[in-house]
C-alpha cells in the first residue's frame, strides 16, 4: 500500500517530510520566494494562481490533475504545516481546544516527539482498516450558529449572499447530492480544514464534484483580493461528500487534530515572553507592532504548556 500525504506550505516554516509525508509550496506562480525541497502548485496543469481565493485547495487540484507525479498512490491526503492528523488518536486538554468542545487541539511547537503520533508506519496502520479519514466533525452550535450559513456570515470578509448563490449552484451541478447540499445548507454540522486521506477512487471522484461546482461559483459571485472564499466553501463540498460516502457505507475514520501555534521551539518560554513584552513597551511603529504579536503568540503557547495533560 502507497500513501501519499501532501503537506501545503505558503510561508517558510519548519519542513515535515518523511516516505508519506510530502510537503508542497502553494500559491507559487505569484511566490516571491520558492522553497527547496518540495513539490510545487504551479507546474503541469494547475490553478496556482487562484491560490488567494481557493487556498490549500490549488494543491489538491495540483495532485488531482498530476497524479502520475506522486507515482500513483494507493492513498492521497492532505494536510497543513500548523495542522496535522493525529493519526495514533492523541487528544489534547479540552482547554487547549481550537474551537470550543471541538477536536482540534493547540500544540505549542512542532517537536521530534510530536511527530510520532503521525508515523509513516502509524498512518498506514489506519488505512488498512479505513478508506477515508477526515477530522471529526463539528457542531457549529458550539459557536452559537444555527446553521452553516449562519456561521459563514461571520467568517471575515465572507458574504452570506455568496453562501446562498453557493448553495443553488451545487445542487444544479450535482443533483445526486441535493440532499447532503441541504444538510449543509440548512444543518450545523462540518468538517474543517479540507483535510482528509482517501483512496485513489474516492480522491477522483471527489475532485469531480467539487471542482466544476467550486469553478461555476466563481464566476456568479463577487470575491477579492485574498478573501479564501473557494477555500471555505470547499469544506462544505468536503462535508456534504463525506455525508455521501456515509450513506454508501464507507469506511471513514474521523479523528483529532492539532493546531501548531508557533514554528520556533522556545526552550525557555516565560523569558521570551518578557523579552518580547519589555522590546513591546521600548519599541514603536511596524516594530512594536512584530514584538505585541510575538508577546500573545508567546502567552498563548504558556497557556497551553500550562493546560497540558500529556506531552504533546
Amino acid at each position: 500500500m502507497t500513501v501519499k500525504i501532501l503537506i501545503s506550505y505558503h510561508d517558510n516554516h519548519p519542513i515535515l517530510k518523511s516516505d508519506v509525508l510530502t510537503p508542497i509550496q502553494t500559491g507559487c506562480v505569484n511566490a516571491p520566494e520558492l522553497f527547496d525541497g518540495m513539490l510545487r502548485d504551479d507546474i503541469g496543469n494547475n490553478i496556482s494562481d487562484k491560490n488567494p481565493n481557493y487556498c490549500e485547495l490549488t494543491a489538491q487540484y495540483w495532485a488531482w490533475k498530476n497524479y502520475d507525479k506522486l507515482d500513483n498512490p494507493d492513498y492521497i491526503g492532505f494536510m497543513h504545516y500548523r495542522r496535522q492528523f493525529m493519526f495514533d488518536g492523541w487528544r489534547g486538554n479540552p482547554k487547549c481546544a481550537w474551537q470550543p468542545n471541538g477536536d482540534v487541539f493547540y500544540v505549542p511547537f512542532i517537536t521530534e516527539g510530536y511527530c510520532r503520533h503521525f508515523a509513516d508506519e502509524t498512518i498506514r496502520s489506519v488505512l488498512k482498516e479505513f478508506d477515508c479519514v477526515a477530522i471529526t466533525p463539528y457542531d457549529l452550535t458550539n459557536l452559537k450558529s444555527s446553521s452553516c450559513r449562519e456561521q459563514y456570515g461571520k467568517l471575515e470578509k465572507q458574504k452570506v449572499e455568496n453562501f446562498d448563490i453557493f448553495i443553488q449552484t451545487a445542487k444544479e451541478i450535482a443533483p445526486d447530492y441535493v440532499k447532503e447540499i441541504e444538510m449543509i445548507e440548512n444543518g450545523s454540522v462540518q468538517y474543517f480544514c479540507n483535510m482528509f486521506v482517501m483512496s485513489r477512487n474516492l480522491f477522483f471522484r471527489y475532485n469531480e464534484f467539487c471542482f466544476p461546482i467550486l469553478f461555476e461559483t466563481e464566476k456568479r459571485i463577487q470575491i477579492g483580493d485574498n478573501d479564501r472564499t473557494l477555500g471555505f466553501l470547499g469544506e462544505f463540498l468536503l462535508t456534504a461528500f463525506l455525508f455521501k460516502l456515509q450513506t454508501e457505507q464507507v469506511w471513514i475514520k474521523e479523528l483529532p487534530a492539532s493546531y501548531i501555534l508557533s514554528d520556533v521551539v522556545y526552550k525557555y518560554p516565560h523569558l521570551s515572553f518578557f523579552y518580547y513584552w519589555f522590546l513591546s513597551k521600548i519599541a514603536v511603529g511596524e516594530r512594536r507592532k512584530r514584538h505585541k504579536t510575538k508577546r500573545k503568540e508567546i502567552k498563548r503557547i504558556l497557556s497551553v504548556l500550562k493546560n497540558s495533560q500529556a506531552l504533546w
